[in-house]
């Protein structure tokens, strides 16, 4: 039996050196004589447990070590200094509290200076959606970090479920420091309340939502303010969104490419094989930005003549009046966000605009269901419109702005009217003007 001992160390740094300086024994661990090499050199099965309140001062470092890091609902951390770990899990219970003006640095398990051999790789972290992390988070890991359920210790916390079971909360700055610092949802929630911020974000560092909507970046607004979730469905997939709402609220974002979600209503090739998953807490009025690949755009999608799309049901698509500031960028002003996770209206894609109408010359309004209404195929297909109607003497009788194919010419004589139609493919293009002549027969019966 050989006993072995695994030491923390507290260092102070200058510009010209690092200097370690012995400062506690945190645990004593006793193993069969033919794994006490493997700790030594790879730190398996060890773990460091903290539950109780910690103060690291500036101009300090505190590190941990161990391939497990755990911190008990009593950990109570004010730091000023540098909280450094190298450990392969985290795991952070419900009531555990980190503040203060300093940092934590989270670094790949690989470049561990006490467990030289550990193995490199992604750091597991559960939050276990406990209390925001009120000071700045650098992710340092190159082999991303992922959001995991991790066994509990010992304390017998009462484990979230779904997306809040290894949910992880930022009150401050969450850096992504170097590239490949990705962090992977893996189902759960990454959550931002109205200080939390996210940096550094590029499409070398970035939310990894893996083609699955089981978890959402989430971000909680207190004002009128824009926030960027640098979302993608895999590594370099860098498709972010921009949102601001009108009023405060709560927001929910994911993606997914059409086959993790759905096609309905959707033909592939005017489209760009992302769709994005946004709902809130309420409804909300958002200023929405969406960013795309080229390299995922149908066979005849184009950019210029593209609008942001919204699901609205069945097979039917919204679209919103966009703009097209750059090439892969498009903006809608004022679009409404709706509760609910599964709700159709919180689908959003973009979608290139078909550019022709089909307008009937008849149409009979005598209540039998079948041409009923004034319809204009097509019309769904541009981001804004307007419809005027006159009679044979130039006089208005029927005006509206984003007609939504209802008119029955109610209150008309049977006749010959004449309309003026213009339609947008987005807000930028020109008005397309259409004239023509529309009777109406309400004797006729089809």
């Amino acid at each position: 039996m050989h006993q072995i001992e695994e030491w923390t160390f507290l260092y102070t740094k200058n510009m010209e050196k690092s200097r370690y300086i012995l400062f506690k024994i945190l645990l004593s661990v006793t193993l069969l004589g033919h794994t006490s090499g493997l700790l030594a050199q790879t730190g398996v099965g060890s773990m460091t447990v903290d539950n109780s309140i910690m103060h690291i001062n500036a101009g300090t470092t505190e590190l941990r070590f161990s391939e497990g890091s755990y911190f008990g609902p009593n950990a109570h951390w004010q730091i000023d200094g540098t909280l450094e770990i190298y450990s392969k899990n985290i795991w952070i219970a419900p009531g555990a509290t980190f503040s203060g003006a300093g940092k934590i640095i989270i670094y790949n398990s690989g470049s561990n200076p006490f467990y030289e051999q550990m193995p490199a790789g992604p750091t597991k972290i559960d939050g276990n959606n406990g209390a925001f992390i009120g000071m700045l988070v650098e992710h340092r890991n190159d082999d991303n970090m992922v959001l995991s359920d991790i066994n509990d210790p010992g304390y017998a916390t009462i484990n979230p479920q779904g997306a809040l079971a290894a949910a992880f909360k930022i009150g401050s700055t969450l850096d992504l420091a170097v590239n490949n610092a990705n962090i992977l949802l893996n189902g759960n929630n990454l959550v931002f309340n109205s200080d939390g911020k996210i940096t550094n974000y590029s499409a070398d560092r970035m939310v990894i939502t893996s083609n699955s909507i089981a978890g959402h970046m989430v971000k909680e607004y207190g004002s009128n303010s824009s926030f960027v979730f640098p979302l993608g469905i895999a590594k370099g997939d860098y498709t972010p969104v921009t949102l601001s709402p009108l009023t405060a609220g709560t927001l929910y974002v994911g993606v997914q490419n059409y086959t993790g979600s759905f096609v309905s209503g959707l033909k592939p090739e005017l489209g760009m094989d992302r769709n994005w998953h946004i709902y809130g807490l309420k409804p909300l009025k958002v200023d929405m930005t969406l960013q795309h690949n080229t390299n995922t755009n149908g066979a005849l999608f184009k950019d210029p003549n593209a609008v942001i799309a919204q699901f609205a049901g069945g097979t039917k698509w919204n679209n919103l009046k966009s703009t097209n500031p750059r090439y892969g960028i498009h903006t809608t002003l004022g679009a409404d966000v709706f509760t609910g996770l599964t709700d159709n209206d919180n689908w959003f894609t973009k979608y290139t605009v078909a550019g022709s109408l089909v307008i009937p010359n008849l149409f009979t309004p005598n209540g039998d269901g079948t041409n009923d209404v004034f319809e204009i195929r097509g019309l769904e297909h541009f981001a804004a419109n307007d419809l005027l109607v006159v009679n044979r003497w130039g006089n208005e009788v029927f005006k509206q702005t984003n007609y939504k194919n209802t008119w029955a010419g109610e209150g008309l004589n049977e006749g010959t009217y004449f309309y003026v139609i213009r339609v947008k493919e987005n807000q930028n293009s020109e008005w397309q003007v259409f004239k023509g002549y529309i009777t109406l027969m309400k004797s006729l019966k089809n």
